[in-house]
Parts: structure tokens; sequence; C-alpha cells
């Protein structure tokens, strides 16, 4: 029997559900865990880790080659454009950590620094939750948030 292992974690769904349709038509059978709940209520995403991506563990060679594949191409509906590798290197650099130079980078709630001061005032006159939170670019692997 094959073991069943968590092969990347998303903190969009939208995002999760492209890449798992993606292997699914490659034929690389795949599952979402914790999508439901991150939808309904997307102030659980950092408490549960993210929506994880479960494959075989036979499966993940050949979903990374499916993916590293994809990351080349910019799909357009039903036709595909090659990017030339000087305009690739230019859309990678915007999404990369300028701390430890990871790609793990979302444009996301921001963690530090969520609310701006006329936000905590009108929240605390109103005695509600803050609504308005800053979003920025986040890296997952160290942490550090960026414009």
């Amino acid at each position: 029997m094959d073991k069943i292992v968590v092969f990347e974690t998303y903190y969009n769904p939208i995002e999760a559900n492209i890449i798992k349709s993606r292997l699914m038509d490659s034929g690389v059978q795949c599952f979402l865990s914790d999508e439901n709940m991150i939808t309904i209520n997307p102030l659980y995403t950092q408490a549960l880790g993210g929506i994880k991506l479960h494959l075989f563990e036979k499966d993940v060679n050949t979903a990374r080659s499916i993916l590293q594949d994809e990351d080349v191409q910019i799909a357009l509906g039903e036709a595909t454009v090659d990017v030339p590798e000087s305009q690739n290197n230019d859309i990678q650099s915007d999404h990369v950590c300028p701390n430890c130079g990871s790609s793990n980078v979302g444009y996301v709630q921001a963690t530090k620094k969520r609310f701006s001061i006329l936000t905590m005032i009108v929240s605390i006159l109103l005695l509600v939750y803050p609504f308005a939170a800053k979003k920025t670019n986040h890296c997952f692997d160290c942490g550090y948030e960026f414009e």
C-alpha cells in the first residue's frame, strides 16, 4: 500500500485548486485537505497551516516535474504561450524574499503592523474587531514581510 504525503501547502484556495487540477489532468491522483474550513473562514488559515495538497509518495517526483514545466508557461484559456527566459526571470524576481531568497512568498494579510491607527481608533470606539487589515508580501519560510 502506498504512503500518502503532504506535497505542498497553499494559503490561497484558488491556487491550490489550480495546482490540483493540473496534477489530476496529468494523471497524478491527489486531494486537498482543510480547503473547506479555510474557504468558509479565512482567519483560520494560519491556525490550520494552510490548504494541504496530498498525493502518493511514488508520485512526488512526477508532480514536481509537471509543476516545473508549468512554471515556464503561462496558460491563457486553451492557448499556451511560451515566455522567453529573460521575461521569466523578471516575473519570478518579484516573488522572491529579499531576506532569505525563498520563492515561497505570498501577498497575504500582514501578521505584523496589520491595522492602521485610524482603523484601531474606530474599532475601539465602536467596540468591534478592526475591519480593515493591511496586506503585504509574506515569506512563509522565514516569516519576513516586505512591500
